[in-house]
């Protein structure tokens, strides 16, 4: 337990020196959020676009990468506890799409999930592993990424300095 609480607040320590940014600067200084135009396991099509004015959390992952599905959960109470925040959950490298369903359902999930493939992927850049997430400011910008598995106060970390820097 002390070992969680210490390697959380040193990870926190060590977002924030990584966010940090002199007086005045913008962080937002990203490129534009690609439009994408997916559909999800409900069956409606989910563009980027329709969130403008909102925080996106993209979070892409895959039924078998143990960190994705460890993620979840927090994921979920993330996008219960936020109006002002979405979280868009991309799965990629899937067998199926019943897998993903399965995945979903197992993790009582309830934001939207879409299925992607390595195009879409490739559309916001270089990444590397499992689970990644980004985040979208509310005019469309990609502020930044965070790779690998991402923990709850780190994910409201993020919310915070990304929605203090959009000036939202």
């Amino acid at each position: 337990m002390k070992s969680d609480r210490i390697r959380s607040g040193l990870l926190t320590a060590f977002l924030i020196l990584i966010l940090a940014v002199p007086a005045g600067a913008k962080a937002v200084s990203g490129p534009q959020a690609p439009d994408l135009a997916l559909e999800t396991l409900s069956g409606d099509t989910v563009t980027l676009s329709q969130y403008r004015g909102k925080l996106v959390m993209v979070n892409f992952w895959a039924p078998w990468c143990p960190p994705c599905r460890q993620e979840m959960p927090d994921l979920q109470a993330f996008h219960q506890k936020y109006e002002d925040t979405v979280v868009l959950g991309l799965a990629v490298e899937y067998q199926s799409r019943e897998n993903v369903a399965n995945m979903v359902d197992m993790m009582n999930v309830t934001y939207p999930v879409a299925l992607a493939d390595q195009e879409t992927a490739r559309k916001f850049g270089r990444f590397r592993g499992l689970p990644t997430t980004f985040y979208i400011t509310p005019d469309g910008t990609v502020f930044g990424q965070h790779p690998g598995l991402l923990p709850a106060d780190l994910m409201e970390t993020y919310r915070d300095k990304v929605l203090a820097d959009s000036g939202s």
